[in-house]
């Protein structure tokens, strides 16, 4: 009898401990983002049309094609007045960065974005669970999650995931990457690349989602590394003179475009909801319709109309703008990539 009881006790019981481990699993997966701060530099290092003639001119290894060249990207980029460069190019050091010009870049923006984000979130760094710092273009000992760390004296612990917050810091150093050869394909990132960064709160802990600003659906990630055209679009090297630097080659429009069609097509399907998935396909069909027809008719926008915001007019989006995908409200984008002109 005894026997009989524990086998219907376990029959009740563990469909019950099923379910709720089952419940318990999906608890705290929400993402919430809490707030962000944008880093905007000091006004003197504002890099605006005169000041960028003025490097180009002190560039003694640059011929007249050359500063044709770059006078002529400057001009058709549409980087606006308002962007911002690294205290070297002020100094005139650029050809010969030194270790703490770098570290001085980087710790600006963390002491700046980090400190006034903290400070109107009212989250003690101690609350700090996750620290994510994404600045690939600097490799420093101690490395900079070390130095934030070290001065907001987080926990020795800033590892744990549940009912967490989470500091995501985004930057890139360019104290050390300035290029000051004369190969057009390395001196083009000194035009397109400019000083800024963001800081972002998050958690996953549901009390706080009415404070929340943003809620986090899905996450999508695709990646080209196999590609050999993808891999070699942009790549750090040195010149023939041995000066070091960035190339972009000219695949990286082609490139870029691909990245973002793939990552638009995994993630449609998650967030469109299904009459715009039916709007679209029958807009597709018109357009390709009308365009055998000489015409191109039938032109629609699904995503202005489902998604608030969606990615600003900038220089890292030709392809949206093509299409008319552009929100000019989206404030971090616009921080380092201005609205072209």
């Amino acid at each position: 009898m005894d026997v009989l009881m524990l086998v219907y006790a376990f029959l009740i019981f563990y469909p019950l401990f099923m379910l709720w481990r089952r419940v318990d699993r999906k608890k705290d997966r929400e993402c919430y983002i809490l707030d962000y701060e944008c880093h905007k530099p000091a006004d003197d290092r504002k890099l605006d049309t005169q000041s960028s003639g003025q490097v180009i001119l002190r560039n003694k290894n640059l011929g007249l094609n050359e500063y044709k060249f770059l006078l002529r990207a400057i001009v058709s980029s549409g980087i606006g007045e308002q962007t911002y460069g690294p205290r070297i190019i002020f100094a005139g050091q650029e050809e010969n960065p030194t270790l703490q010009d770098s570290i001085t870049e980087m710790e600006e923006f963390f002491h700046d974005s980090i400190g006034k984000l903290l400070a109107r979130s009212g989250i003690a760094p101690k609350e700090i669970d996750v620290l994510v710092v994404n600045v690939s273009m600097q490799s420093l000992v101690p490395s900079l999650p070390a130095r934030i760390i070290n001065h907001y004296k987080l926990r020795e612990d800033v590892k744990i995931y549940k009912n967490a917050y989470a500091l995501v810091v985004t930057s890139e150093s360019l104290s050390p990457n300035w290029y000051s050869g004369s190969d057009r394909s390395m001196i083009l990132a000194n035009c397109l690349f400019r000083s800024g960064g963001c800081a972002v709160l998050l958690t996953n802990k549901r009390a706080l989602k009415h404070r929340a600003m943003l809620r986090l659906k899905c996450l999508v990630r695709t990646h080209h590394g196999a590609s050999d055209e993808s891999y070699d679009c942009c790549v750090q090297r040195e010149d023939d003179q041995g000066r070091s630097g960035f190339y972009l080659g000219k695949s990286l429009p082609k490139v870029a475009t691909r990245a973002l069609v793939d990552n638009l097509r995994e993630i449609a399907p998650k967030i469109l909801p299904v009459r715009e998935l039916l709007r679209f396909m029958v807009v597709s069909f018109i357009r390709k319709y009308w365009s055998r027809h000489g015409s191109a008719k039938g032109a629609g926008n699904v995503w202005a109309d489902c998604i608030d915001s969606y990615p600003p007019n900038s220089l890292a989006n030709p392809f949206m703008v093509k299409f008319g995908w552009i929100n000019n409200e989206l404030d971090p984008s616009t921080f380092v990539f201005p609205p072209t002109s």
